[in-house]
């Protein structure tokens, strides 16, 4: 856990105390510049997977969901639930998508996934929660095993205080865009996605058609 200057936190998460956004507000540069959140996956966009897996965490803790979007909001309007293009111009990156969404929270936490990893754990609510609770943290991201067996925070995959809006939007009107670099202003907590039951492509991300090709190929497979 990093530690950081007090502040002043909210009550423990609880039931129904978490919304979730699906952040599909980038270029899609590594894609040729489509629409990464729409790209089919298994039959339906990716991002509606990530929705429905919001949608499904265990345990009471998600009230509602949203989607931080750009470009083709009628499409993302239609999986159901508010879609908020960034309050900055320019694709500022995620921590601009997350100053959107916590903008429009009416929860005391938010949680964040990408859209581009439409098998995120089921229990990442769960776990980023309990783990903020314990930790006193301001906010907590999970950790997985990448290609070379090396555990990584994946600071996407983040539970954020509400109360954190001022410190977020005074962040990026300094010009900082660096998740790590603003999440380390604060209390944090680590929630590493390495047992034995856990998923390993759970926090595979989707950058190009042959990442997409590859895990449509292993999602596939009995």
């Amino acid at each position: 856990m990093t530690s950081a200057a007090p502040t002043s936190l909210p009550p423990p998460p609880g039931p129904r105390t978490v919304t979730g956004v699906v952040l599909a507000g980038g270029q899609g540069s590594r894609m040729g510049g489509v629409d990464k959140g729409l790209q089919s996956f298994q039959g339906a966009p990716l991002a509606l997977h990530a929705l429905w897996r919001l949608r499904m965490q265990h345990g009471d803790w998600m009230a509602d969901c949203m989607i931080n979007a750009n470009r083709n909001l009628a499409a993302y309007e239609g999986f159901g639930v508010p879609v908020w293009p960034d309050e900055l111009g320019g694709y500022a990156g995620p921590l601009a998508g997350m100053l959107t969404a916590l903008m429009h929270c009416e929860t005391p936490y938010l949680l964040t996934v990408p859209c581009d990893t439409p098998r995120l754990p089921l229990d990442l609510a769960q776990r980023l929660c309990q783990a903020l609770t314990e930790q006193q943290a301001d906010l907590a991201m999970a950790a997985a095993p990448e290609a070379d067996g090396r555990v990584r925070t994946q600071p996407v995959f983040c539970l954020l205080g509400a109360h954190l809006l001022e410190s977020l939007s005074a962040f990026l009107q300094e010009g900082g865009r660096k998740i790590d670099a603003w999440t380390a202003r604060h209390r944090c907590a680590v929630v590493s996605f390495d047992r034995p039951d856990d998923d390993p492509l759970a926090f595979t991300n989707i950058n190009t058609r042959g990442e997409l090709h590859a895990l449509q190929q292993a999602t596939a497979s009995p």
